[in-house]
């Protein structure tokens, strides 16, 4: 396998001799040749073997100062003194032994090759390298030079003080032959003043009106197409319909969907008979998605700095006196010009006009390519520009203060006083991870079939020698790149550029352009390009791209039916951090790999979306995500004009991976069917670096190691393997949150979802069920363990779901229990096999438990009646935030409400989260049950169960949000180019509904929108989009301030301030008594009431009120009111008749599970049973884990290493290897032996003689050494000299 590119020396230096031992002594000689000629010293008294001092210091202006010499006489005559002393002694102690000497040399040799084949190395590297036996296939001939391309690493040492510019080493490569390499030094001169950006990235997902996708149930032609779609809506008597023209490379083969567009206004029959026919699988609205690239000019300030010079929104009011959320390109062009940073360069990138909605035409791809020519890498001295300033859109608002503390990054590296340093040298991302070890066996991509879905890439780039194939999906006659994107994605995978080369310059590249110059695209493009992908046996694909709508069931499913095709796909978890909870998809899919961002100091990148996955809400609990991070920021690719950029971003952080995969395929293509999308994924988590102090929720499995990855990979077996690979709920920060609250009696079930990766084959399944050993001398009998779990695992991968909770004789008991859940995955046979594939894996489980808290202790969070997109419009919570109106993040105390849980736990409170209805929690050991933010529907049920609940003591504490018709019908979410409506689900909490909660107590919340700042006590507060109380019972407390009236601001563009609002409301109830001294008054739980949510949420956090939740929580558990709050009492809201009510034809019963729509009116659903989970039979193992931490000795089952070509895998029943190399029936401790997923660095078996010959070979040299130095003169004894003499001749007479 030969490389396309090779090194270059710089102008005006010939080859340079690397070989080892005379590097010192040429550097010597120039040092002493360029004294010589600044006549600064007599050269002639200076040995060439002795160093002089060189001194580049560069100044201010980066001009290089007078080459400067010093050699005093006396400093000569020290070197030469020392140099012979040694010398001296080396003739004296090691010279006269030198047999002994090379017999000792002989010895490391043959150790350090046998250490290399026990590290993954190879003991013969033409054998394992190349089929033919050629040791040099790696040696590379351009343009008939013979040049030895070997793998380096580009570092650059800088000093604070003083520069100094050194040749990179490269590393020597088997045998005694000298070689000579050449090196690039093209790094332009002004590399310190070279722009950075980050690209953030922002999707805007609609419905597009009147068409549909129609899945079929499988492959069809169009005709057959055509003709299941006309008889299905001539059934429904649908007449106006046509199916939408599809103008791909994918239209002469077989597909399994149609795009249909019915203009009729009575449809619901015609969709209704689509779906009913049998060869329909799906019938669901197409999908239009518009990226939004921002290129931010980065600054060596640090990233929350970035967050404040951005403006988030353009707010314009269209005819229909409606908002609008999208930042149009004109007034991009407009800001970008009015700044002045147009330029007027010439570009060979042909320009595309854009017309929106009667605007003048926007010729937006120049001003994306000016702004990439001003952040490329410049030559010359003309090189200094001015920054650009432009004005994007982004997904996120301004910088929040809460979110930095303990969040942003948990670890440190002590190297932040050499950050800014760092950030001026430009950083080549192969060589950062060693991907020249992989390039010096040959290995550079070749044979490897590798997709990148973006906008598209220019065929004569000079960057790219093997593309393929260019296929353009879009609705735009062009195969071109026009924004930059696609072309740097591409380069950073497979590149052949010098100065920012990609991993696999030899893979071959297909180019999907799926994005148009406008940055949109629909679902059926996606579509039609993955079944292409398909049909040409893609084997790596690069998306980076990502939303947060994962219920877009026609896109999901054709990743799985991807990734069923042994396609291994790469996408980014998105740019929306670092709120946790707003992982994109299809990077959040189980099958598929998702990929984090850091910086170059191994920092979460504040950009980088978090976990969990939110599919599993509210019953369930979210997946880990991502699942492994890699560089993100300040990473170097390519750019349309042929040089190179810099970009940030996870969307940068996925094609590294992909690079990443494509090299480390290419590498073990001699395995064939081995590697597939789950071996690819084990290989990767189970080879990647753990970065201390962070979460798994943010980094996954850790920080890629390629070098590590191939390893694992090169001895690979078929097996399957667990994420997490270990549940420990004592160990932090790994384990956050699982560790921040122990086990305790009676609390609601803790929920670990683990992710099962099936690298036997593409389905699989459970064996029986997973079995649970609790270690009887560690207490792992007071563990009580449930499962619910996938029937089938596909494709490669499914879900254990780990309910744990503590058992009865655990209530007063405190300490760590632990134990470990075994479980069986079968696959089918593969060809040539007769017997079902099997794999046996363990789940080693700890956790700490406490005895039961008190009830004052304990607080019940709502999850239940939160609901968010996808699928409905739901909208913020923050009116002001025009950026992002969808509500996303899942309203989860793990996600963006993690900082009010810390604080919750800080305080010594507990936190358990409901799931399920009302009517499924024992109120009796709660002491506060808290709804936030609510969207959903209460079934009456549960309106009468809280009521009774309340009676016996729980109380209940209510955050809501702002609630409006008008403004509902004025907040709807416009698309420019579909001018499709989306009409909000409901407010930013469903009014109505908690009005019908809290009737039983008189309270009542109006529809009033208000904002502004106010104190209450010595505390600052701002209430953001907040609503009033319409009434309340006089005996409670009220507090009033005076607020901004911002439903008036919205609706008629007035300021209005309005005197004593009603926001807050804290009331001790009665029960069945009459009056206070009644007991029943006294046992009753205590009601609080408070209009705006904002301040706990850390979406749209400005100024937080935990304080404030304080206090609440002390009223509500001991009914002691705070004087904060008796203080600032205001007058009693009466009764009112005029209260919020629900917008008519609102689509809630759509997404509701309390609703439905039934006949045309809308009914209650029925009340669903409460989950019951019977713990699983335990078969107590009595036995004890010695580690302290559970996931030492968790191994990957490793491929022997004999094993070099394409091998029959033979059907096998894959046992976790233990430690020393043993089964688990010669009697070993079950808790040692590993069958989780970790790396496997090194033979086992050989690693005893390896450390024996490693002891002996130190204590012979030592023992030798010492020996030699204090040698005393030896004496001949008597009878050797008569010997002697008598061989000479000369015996003495006698």
């Amino acid at each position: 396998m030969k490389p396309n590119f090779r090194w270059k020396e710089p102008r005006g230096q010939g080859k340079t001799s690397f070989r080892a031992g005379h590097q010192d002594s040429v550097n010597s000689m120039k040092k002493v040749k360029a004294c010589e000629k600044t006549g600064l010293g007599p050269v002639s008294t200076v040995d060439s073997g002795e160093e002089l001092v060189k001194n580049e210091v560069l100044s201010e202006n980066g001009e290089t100062n007078n080459l400067k010499c010093f050699v005093s006489d006396s400093t000569l005559s020290k070197i030469r003194t020392r140099r012979n002393r040694f010398l001296a002694r080396f003739r004296v102690c090691w010279k006269p032994e030198w047999h002994i000497s090379l017999g000792l040399m002989l010895l490391v040799f043959i150790l350090s090759k046998s250490t290399t084949v026990a590290f993954g190395g190879s003991s013969d590297f033409a054998q394992n390298i190349n089929d033919d036996g050629d040791p040099f296939e790696s040696i590379t001939y351009d343009d008939g030079d013979a040049v030895q391309f070997v793998g380096r690493r580009l570092s650059s040492i800088m000093d604070m003080d003083v520069a100094t510019a050194t040749e990179p080493n490269l590393d020597s490569v088997s045998g005694s032959q000298e070689e000579t390499v050449e090196k690039s030094s093209e790094v332009p001169p002004c590399a310190t003043n070279e722009k950075r950006q980050r690209v953030k990235i922002q999707y805007t997902s609609s419905i597009v009106e009147n068409e549909y996708i129609v899945a079929f149930k499988g492959y069809y032609r169009q005709e057959a197409r055509e003709r299941f779609i006309q008889a299905a809506l001539n059934e429904s008597n649908v007449v106006r319909w046509e199916l939408v023209p599809r103008n791909n490379p994918a239209s002469d083969y077989p597909s399994d969907f149609d795009v249909v567009q019915i203009q009729e206004h009575h449809k619901n029959g015609g969709l209704d008979s689509l779906k009913d026919h049998p060869a329909v699988k799906r019938v669901t609205a197409q999908r239009m998605v518009i990226r939004h690239l921002h290129f931010i000019n980065d600054t060596e300030d640090s990233d929350e700095e970035i967050w404040d010079n951005v403006v988030f929104a353009n707010i314009t009011q269209s005819g229909e006196e409606m908002l609008l959320f999208n930042l149009t390109k004109s007034d991009l062009r407009k800001d970008h010009l009015e700044n002045g940073t147009h330029s007027d360069d010439d570009d060979d990138t042909e320009e595309i006009e854009v017309d929106y909605d009667g605007d003048s035409d926007v010729e937006y791809n120049d001003v994306d390519n000016n702004i990439e020519k001003e952040s490329s890498l410049c030559e010359g001295d003309d090189c200094k520009h001015d920054d650009v300033d432009v004005t994007w859109t982004a997904s996120r608002p301004l910088r929040r203060s809460s979110l930095t503390l303990g969040t942003a990054f948990w670890q440190t590296t002590g190297r932040h006083s050499s950050r800014r340093l760092l950030r001026t040298i430009p950083r080549q991302i192969t060589s950062t991870l060693q991907a020249d070890v992989l390039w010096s066996l040959g290995i550079t991509g070749a044979g490897v079939r590798v997709a990148v879905f973006d906008t598209g890439l220019s065929k004569s780039h000079p960057h790219f020698k093997r593309i393929k194939e260019r296929t353009n999906w879009t609705n735009e006659k062009t195969l071109d790149d026009g924004l930059g994107h696609g072309t740097f994605v591409a380069g950073v995978i497979a590149s052949s550029g010098k100065t920012c080369l990609g991993f696999a310059p030899d893979a071959e590249l297909h180019i999907y352009r799926v994005f148009t110059n406008n940055q949109v695209s629909y679902t059926s493009w996606f579509l039609d390009a993955f079944n292409y992908a398909i049909l040409k046996k893609v084997d790596v694909l690069n998306l980076s791209i990502g939303g947060p709508d994962f219920m877009d069931h026609p896109f999901v499913d054709k990743v799985w039916e991807l990734t069923a095709n042994r396609v291994i796909m790469v996408s980014a978890i998105g740019n929306d951090g670092p709120l946790y909870g707003t992982l994109n998809n299809p990077a959040d899919q189980m099958d598929v790999i998702g990929v984090g961002g850091i910086n170059f100091e191994d920092q979460i990148a504040r950009f980088s979306s978090r976990g969990m996955t939110t599919w599993e809400l509210p019953q369930g609990y979210g997946r880990v995500k991502p699942d492994i991070v890699t560089y993100g920021s300040l990473v170097q690719g390519s750019s349309m004009e042929g040089k190179c950029r810099q970009l940030s971003g996870t969307s940068v952080a996925s094609p590294v991976v992909a690079g990443a995969v494509t090299l480390l395929a290419s590498g073990v293509l001699h395995r064939g069917g081995i590697i597939n999308p789950a071996s690819m994924k084990q290989a990767l988590m189970a080879s990647a670096r753990r970065l201390p102090g962070v979460n798994m929720f943010e980094q996954g499995h850790g920080k890629l190691d390629l070098v590590k990855a191939y390893q694992v990979l090169s001895k690979y077996k078929p097996q399957a393997s667990l994420s997490p690979t270990y549940i420990d709920l004592t160990e932090c920060q790994y384990m956050w949150p699982y560790c921040t609250q122990p086990l305790y009696y009676g609390a609601m079930p803790t929920i670990v979802n683990v992710t099962i990766l099936n690298g036997m084959g593409v389905s699989g399944r459970i064996v029986e069920k997973p079995i649970w050993h609790p270690y009887t001398p560690q207490y792992g009998h007071h563990l009580n363990i449930a499962f619910t779990y996938s029937e089938v695992l596909w494709p490669w991968s499914g879900h254990l779901a780990v309910w744990i909770t503590v058992a009865e004789s655990g209530k007063d008991w405190e300490g760590f229990a632990r134990g470990h859940i075994s479980v069986t995955i079968e696959s089918p046979p593969e060809e040539g096999e007769t017997q079902p594939r099997t794999s046996h894996v363990k789940l080693p489980v700890k956790a700490k438990m406490i005895p039961t808290p008190p009830r004052n202790k304990r607080v019940l969070w709502d999850q239940f009646h939160n609901l968010r997109y996808p699928p409905g419009y739901f909208p913020r919570d923050n009116l002001r935030m025009t950026n992002d109106p969808l509500d996303w993040n899942a309203d989860h105390i793990h996600t963006n409400f993690k900082d009010m849980y810390q604080h919750l736990r800080n305080s010594g409170y507990y936190v358990e989260v409901l799931g399920s209805p009302f009517t499924c929690f024992d109120a009796s050991k709660y002491g506060t049950l808290m709804v936030v933010d609510p969207e959903e529907e209460y079934f009456p049920e549960e309106v009468t169960k809280l009521r009774q609940d309340v009676e016996k003591g729980l109380s209940v504490i209510v955050f809501a949000d702002w609630y409006n018709v008008s403004i509902m019908r004025k907040v709807k979410f416009f698309d420019e180019n579909t001018k499709q409506l989306w009409m909000p689900v409901t407010g930013g909490s469903n009014i109505p509904a908690l009005n019908y909660l809290l009737a039983s107590w008189g309270v009542a919340l109006g529809d009033g929108v208000y904002e502004g700042d106010f104190n209450l006590g010595d505390h600052d507060m701002y209430y953001a989009t907040g609503t009033s109380l319409a009434q309340f019972p006089a005996e409670g407390t009220v507090v009033r301030k005076t607020l901004n009236d911002q439903g008036k601001e919205m609706l008629e563009a007035e300021t209005e301030s309005v005197p004593d609002v009603p926001i807050l409301g804290l009331l001790q109830t009665k029960g069945n008594g009459e009056d206070s001294n009644d007991i029943s008054f006294q046992q009753s739980g205590r009601l609080v009431v408070y209009g705006d949510s904002n301040c706990l949420d850390n979406s749209h956090l400005q100024k937080d009120c935990f304080w404030m939740l304080d206090a609440l929580l002390e009223f509500t558990m001991t009914g002691h009111l705070p004087g904060v709050f008796s203080s600032s009492a205001g007058a009693p809201v009466p009764p009112t008749t005029d209260l919020p009510t629900k917008m008519e034809n609102s689509n809630l019963h759509k997404h509701s599970k309390v609703v439905e729509h039934t006949l045309g009116m809308e009914q209650m659903r029925p009340l669903p049973e409460c989950p019951v989970l019977k713990p699983v039979m335990p078969q107590p193992l009595n036995v004890s884990n010695k580690n302290l931490n559970i996931h030492v000795g968790l191994k990957l089952l490793s491929q022997p290493e004999h094993m070099a070509g394409v091998v029959k895998v033979a059907p096998v029943d894959v046992q976790p290897l233990p430690l020393d190399g043993h089964s688990n029936s010669r009697g070993e401790d079950p808790a040692d032996s590993g069958g989780a997923l970790e790396s496997l660095s090194y033979s086992s078996e050989r690693m005893p003689a390896f450390a024996v010959l490693s002891i002996t070979l130190v204590i012979l040299l030592v023992c030798y050494w010492y020996r030699s130095r204090h040698r005393p003169k030896r004496r001949r004894n008597k009878l050797r000299k008569v010997v002697m003499a008598a061989i000479n001749g000369r015996l003495p007479s006698v």
